[in-house]
């Protein structure tokens, strides 16, 4: 599943625990697979948020290596 996907399911679970219809042991259901989602969605962010600094040291990296820009090579 992807981050928004994740998202969206918890939306779903968010508005069926509001409903009044909803049982005390449903929404216990709910609450859980919420929990759950929202792990996975807390972990998918720290990933995103190491390949970003990965990235961003590349790029330190890069800007940081002497330019001239009349040199021949």
């Amino acid at each position: 599943m992807t981050f928004e996907e994740l998202i969206k399911e918890l939306e779903t679970l968010s508005a069926k625990l509001e409903q009044p219809t909803t049982t005390i042991d449903e929404g216990i259901v709910l609450f859980n697979k919420g929990i759950e989602l929202s792990k996975k969605c807390v972990e998918m962010l720290k990933e995103s948020k190491g390949k970003v600094a990965l990235l961003k040291k590349e790029l330190d990296m890069v800007l940081a290596e002497d330019f001239d820009p009349l040199s021949e090579n």
